[in-house]
């Protein structure tokens, strides 16, 4: 019994820690300015060179996908259909993002590829134009400006039910104070 305990203890402390600094690479560019023109590797820009180390986001790829999850707002954007039930569904799939990860590890040129509706394109932009700072690319240990394209997956069906609005009240008669004067009883 101590054994599972202590198991599931360490799986729990795992899963709340496992979210990591976002931050960690902020250090290493403190006051770093990349406004200089140079190439760009990967994406729709160029190849990558086998010798390309890739940008790494805080965590690695499987963080990065978790962020774009965790961040990701449900859009409203109905298909014009409905379900079995009567419920409109709304638009799925993904929207494909490009950005560059600078020689200072920001993520910038934000760039949709493939698109969905308005209103989710925006979404996704909005979820990847706050990404942290990455650890920016290399090649031969020198920094290089590294391309990106990332899915924003929408994937839900439909919109959750709505929470009835509580009624709002004039005045509330349970709590009125009672008098001896008023002639009511109090009980």
């Amino acid at each position: 019994m101590k054994r599972i305990f202590l198991t599931l203890l360490s799986f729990i402390s795992l899963l709340l820690f496992a979210q990591g600094d976002y931050n960690k690479y902020a250090y290493l560019y403190e006051g770093c300015v990349d406004d200089e023109e140079s190439p760009i590797y990967g994406g729709s820009y160029s190849s990558y060179p086998p010798e390309l180390v890739d940008a790494q986001f805080p965590g690695g790829d499987v963080e990065l996908s978790l962020y774009i999850y965790r961040n990701t707002e449900r859009q409203e954007v109905y298909s014009g259909e409905t379900d079995a039930d009567g419920n409109q569904l709304l638009v799925t799939g993904e929207v494909l993002v490009q950005f560059v990860i600078d020689r200072c590890g920001k993520p910038g040129r934000f760039q949709v590829v493939q698109s969905l509706t308005e209103e989710q394109d925006a979404e996704a932009l909005r979820v990847i134009q706050s990404l942290p700072i990455f650890k920016s690319g290399s090649i031969d240990g020198i920094r290089v400006k590294t391309a990106y394209i990332a899915p924003v997956k929408f994937r839900w069906k439909t919109m959750p039910p709505k929470e009835p609005e509580a009624p709002a009240y004039e005045s509330d008669d349970f709590f009125q104070e009672w008098s001896p004067d008023s002639g009511d009883e109090w009980w």
